[in-house]
């Protein structure tokens, strides 16, 4: 087979596919590997696809969805590994970053046609992702997560550094007439970008398994009752309000809080306030006076009522994440003497993990 520009975006669409496709059953099975890398390994994929149908279907397909899908890849990649390391997603500034770009790739075909502007404008967006999803993995790494983090954060610099490195050679040195031109140069760049797709969808299982192995053991080292509750902290990674709430939703329709209409009139409660960040609102007297109706004139210490409930709150939360919601990928804590929520992710499945170990050592 001749190694022109053709075949190597051919292997380069299966080379994405694949590991794609393992961290889609790492995904379905664990909810750790974030899904907007699934998406993100698809969109590229996808974007592939169009572009070597160059010819065969209309510009805006081939030209201006493919490079849509191919930003929306990159966008994934970036939100994933932000939600990965517990920072915030910028979405205005990064959808606004997308649009344009799009919006640029139009304009160079369909009000000036320069296939160069368009490599320039693409290349220049998709290297600056890059450089920045590098970025985020290699600064404040984890000690006992370096090696993945590492080697993940290089391959995203590296990948960026080529884009980079493209829009000048483009601009600069060696316009482009033909996308498929079979330079050595051209051939190299596709070359290049089928090595640095397998990498980063390897990267992304490698750091997955190390953070679920950091779990595991951090999990294992004590009972799971304590595990779940009665010693929680809050974890490192911040989880994005929308998914508590999305978690909220599946405890409270569950059969053991829907028969309860007191339980979930005080978990909705608890979990709301913190969210807020109010734990003024969320002091024995109060919550008396909020969820169980004792009035104004409640005192704690003659009316134990709040106390009582909170124990059977979190024994009603332990039953829940060791039935029901073993396999949810969000937990929601309420430690010993507080009665402000704690959130974290329960990374591939450690609370069933632990359960089978207890068993297995009796």
């Amino acid at each position: 087979m001749q190694l022109d520009t053709h075949t190597l975006i051919v292997v380069a669409i299966i080379v994405v596919l694949v590991p794609g496709l393992m961290g889609a059953l790492i995904w379905r099975s664990t909810m750790a590997y974030p899904g907007r890398w699934v998406l993100g390994n698809f969109s590229a994929a996808c974007a592939l696809v169009l572009l070597l149908l160059r010819g065969a279907v209309p510009d805006w397909i081939s030209i201006v969805l493919a490079n849509a899908l191919a930003i929306a890849a990159a966008l994934a990649f970036l939100q994933g590994i932000q939600r990965f390391r517990g920072l915030p997603i910028a979405w205005w500034p990064e959808c606004a970053l997308g649009v344009l770009a799009i919006a640029g790739v139009a304009y160079f075909r369909y009000i000036t046609d320069n296939i160069n502007a368009r490599i320039v404008v693409m290349s220049a967006v998709l290297g600056g992702i890059g450089i920045a999803c590098g970025v985020i993995l290699l600064k404040d790494m984890p000690r006992d997560r370096r090696i993945g983090l590492t080697v993940t954060g290089l391959i995203f610099l590296l990948g960026g550094a080529v884009h980079l490195l493209r829009a000048a050679y483009a601009l600069v040195f060696a316009p482009i007439t033909n996308l498929f031109d079979r330079s050595p140069s051209n051939n190299l760049f596709f070359l290049l970008i089928s090595v640095a797709a397998v990498s980063w969808s390897l990267g992304f299982i490698v750091i997955t398994a190390e953070r679920f192995q950091k779990d595991t053991r951090k999990v294992l080292e004590i009972p799971p009752e304590a595990a779940t509750y009665s010693h929680l902290e809050p974890s490192s990674d911040v989880v994005p309000d929308d998914e508590i709430r999305e978690q909220l939703r599946r405890i409270l329709e569950s059969d053991m809080f829907r028969r309860s209409p007191q339980m979930e009139r005080f978990l909705k409660l608890v979990v709301e306030r913190s969210l807020l960040g109010h734990p003024e609102e969320l002091k024995e007297y109060v919550l008396g006076r909020d969820v169980f109706n004792r009035g104004e004139d409640y005192d704690p210490r003659a009316d134990s009522i709040v106390r009582v409930e909170a124990q059977r709150l979190r024994r009603k939360l332990r039953e829940y994440y060791e039935s029901n919601g073993i396999a949810d990928p969000v937990l929601i804590g309420l430690p010993a003497g507080s009665y402000v929520a704690v959130f974290r992710y329960l990374h591939s499945g450690v609370l069933s993990q632990v359960q089978r170990t207890k068993g297995l050592n009796g």
